[in-house]
């Protein structure tokens, strides 16, 4: 694996072809159509491999992983994690084993690597897993026992990773990648970022960032930060500049008050698609058929509401949409990801 496969490019190109895409999809969808699940089934069971409380979720072109936390310690000094690997139709492929906590679960399509990283509250450690089913650990050069890394996002070259537990405001939250061998980062947002409230308008106004958690990249080719115990997202914009652009949406339940306990969130870029949740209370991993999706929606696991709900971008409310399956509710959601069907589009 070559070195120079990691090191950052800071020239961020624009993602106005995403967009535009986006914007043409949401136009074909009738104002007054819905969302609506059309099928609910359970995609994977923690029982059938040995493993308990799935959590992160990452799809590839052809497979969807899983990871299994199994009871493990955030910091490393006890216990293992399951990390499993299935087609689409269900069937297991293969399934792996990491001392840990495996919290951070993403696919790499620039690379054509799995990114599994272990022990997000301290001693943290990072696997990379290519298309050969090769694995290689990767060293920070900062060692902490009380942060360590969540998750990762690429964009263009550029590799992103959630930074955890910051107490002080000065302290890095999204950090991009540097170099390798060991791994060397510089700051890019920190927990006393000011920014825009969406949902106000309000400009210079404090993020709220105590909890650093999942980090995806948005359709408009900037980053999702989420915050889990605070119930925000922040969004950093215009990374090809030397001071990107930050704002943040405070999510509410149904009566008003901030929710708790969010994890994954997901943009959907077509009409119809499947939601894979993470149900960690009920030891499962749902797969949720969809249509009448408006393109460029975006959906969040909530644990506070037990449920995958949308989110209404102007006001932050986040309104329960998947809660149940099976007659069974859902019980602390976590890991999320959407796989599109584009076919839709033209009736097949």
């Amino acid at each position: 694996m070559k070195t120079e496969t990691f090191v950052f490019r800071r020239e961020i190109r624009s993602k106005k072809p995403l967009l535009l895409i986006a914007l043409f999809l949401a136009a074909l969808i009738p104002l007054e159509a819905a969302a609506t699940i059309t099928n609910t089934t359970t995609f994977a069971s923690g029982t059938a491999v040995n493993g308990t409380a799935p959590d992160s979720i990452a799809l590839t072109h052809d497979s969807v992983w899983v990871a299994y936390t199994d009871g493990a310690d955030s910091t490393g000094l006890s216990g293992s994690s399951v990390v499993a690997q299935y087609d689409y139709t269900g069937k297991l492929l293969q399934k792996l084993s990491f001392p840990g906590y495996v919290d951070g679960l993403r696919y790499d399509d620039e690379r054509g690597l799995i990114w599994v990283l272990v022990n997000q509250d301290g001693n943290s450690v990072l696997t990379l897993i290519d298309l050969k089913g090769n694995q290689t650990n990767y060293a920070y050069a900062v060692k902490s026992a009380t942060r360590g890394y969540d998750d990762v996002a690429f964009i263009n070259g550029a590799i992103f990773m959630s930074y955890t537990n910051p107490v002080n405001a000065s302290d890095a939250t999204i950090q991009y990648m540097t170099g390798v061998n060991p791994i060397t980062f510089a700051t890019i947002l920190t927990m006393g970022a000011t920014g825009t409230n969406l949902a106000t308008g309000q400009t210079n106004q404090l993020t709220t960032d105590t909890d650093t958690d999942s980090l995806v990249v948005t359709p408009f080719g900037g980053l999702m930060l989420t915050s889990g115990a605070d119930g925000q997202l922040i969004f950093v914009n215009n990374l090809e500049n030397p001071t990107p652009s930050v704002s943040f949406l405070q999510l509410l339940d149904t009566t008003g008050k901030n929710v708790t306990n969010l994890d994954d969130a997901a943009f959907v870029l077509s009409p119809s698609g499947s939601f894979y949740v993470a149900d960690t209370g009920n030891n499962r991993v749902l797969k949720v058929d969809v249509t009448g999706l408006t393109p460029m929606s975006l959906y969040a696991s909530v644990g506070s509401e037990n449920a995958v709900a949308s989110v209404d971008l102007p006001t932050g409310t986040a309104t329960p949409f998947i809660t149940t399956s099976g007659g069974t509710t859902l019980n602390a959601p976590h890991g999320l990801g959407f796989a599109p069907n584009f076919n839709s589009l033209f009736g097949k």
